[in-house]
């Protein structure tokens, strides 16, 4: 069995956004429970992290995710609301951390690049690229690029490209463990038809999407709604997917979005549903 969870499922700032009085934030304040969302991770088995997040750290508390029991991270890219370099750098003996186990990180190069930036402007004594370092922090660096694919223990992970931020080399995953296997597809810009070549062949159990903008909006960088559905429609017609897979809408923000009952009636009608935080996916 694979045990999904959702850790946060925000766009690039939590949802209701701080300062915004839109609609959907004002309905968002008042309605609460599936309607706030800390930014978006998942957690897969309890022993396995995508994006260490800024929410990561205290979504794992609340949903009882123990951060120290984690043995591997794929991290999708380096921006502020998938990555956040404070939580990393307190694994350093200077911060006292007890009982520290060992992890694996992620990424493709120029994303564990940017991401060794963030950590330096955290801490100038920290370096993921040296040894020493990586000794203190317990971390080893496994690097992946676009096609490629890694063994970690009991886990398959291949890569693609994502187009959201070709500058770090941004990436999804498919992730094969125990016979089941998840597409982690969230800050995605589209799936490439070499991609789409690259899956045929798969069969898709959980299918986790972006959609960070609603249907008839889209301000680029993202998936909207629309192109959700046309996904969804394109794996079925490839046999990628089948009525049996679950599919889910993450990444959600308030641009061209509803609140979340709202949202989930629409999503029911095309075949997928929409996560919220705390949400759980059993397989």
């Amino acid at each position: 069995m694979m045990k999904i969870t959702f850790l946060g499922t925000a766009a690039a700032t939590a949802m209701p956004l701080p300062f915004c009085d839109c609609m959907v934030c004002k309905m968002s304040r008042k309605l609460k429970g599936k309607n706030i969302r800390k930014r978006s991770s998942v957690a897969i088995n309890n022993d396995l992290l995508i994006d260490l997040g800024p929410d990561s750290a205290i979504a794992c508390i609340e949903y009882d995710i123990n951060l120290s029991k984690i043995k591997y991270i794929l991290q999708t890219h380096a921006h502020s609301d998938h990555f956040d370099a404070g939580h990393l750098v307190t694994r350093h003996l200077d911060y006292a951390s007890e009982n520290i186990k060992s992890i694996t990180l992620v990424s493709s190069p120029d994303t564990m690049k940017a991401l060794n930036r963030k950590i330096q402007n955290e801490d100038s004594k920290v370096d993921i690229f040296n040894e020493e370092c990586q000794r203190e922090l317990a971390v080893s660096l496994n690097i992946i690029s676009h096609k490629e694919a890694i063994i970690l223990g009991d886990y398959k992970i291949s890569a693609f490209e994502s187009l959201h931020d070709v500058s770090e080399q941004s990436l999804i995953y498919l992730i094969e463990n125990k016979g089941k296997t998840i597409l982690y597809g969230t800050d995605l810009l589209e799936i490439s038809e070499e991609v789409y070549s690259l899956l045929k062949g798969h069969f898709i159990d959980i299918m986790i999407l972006d959609q960070t903008y609603g249907a008839g909006y889209n301000a680029g960088g993202h998936l909207d709604a629309e192109q959700v559905i046309e996904i969804i429609n394109r794996m079925k017609e490839m046999n990628i997917i089948n009525e049996n897979s679950q599919i889910f809408a993450t990444h959600i923000s308030h641009e061209g979005n509803s609140i979340h009952e709202v949202m989930e009636e629409v999503a029911s009608q095309n075949f997928y549903n929409v996560a919220y935080d705390g949400c759980i996916i059993e397989i």
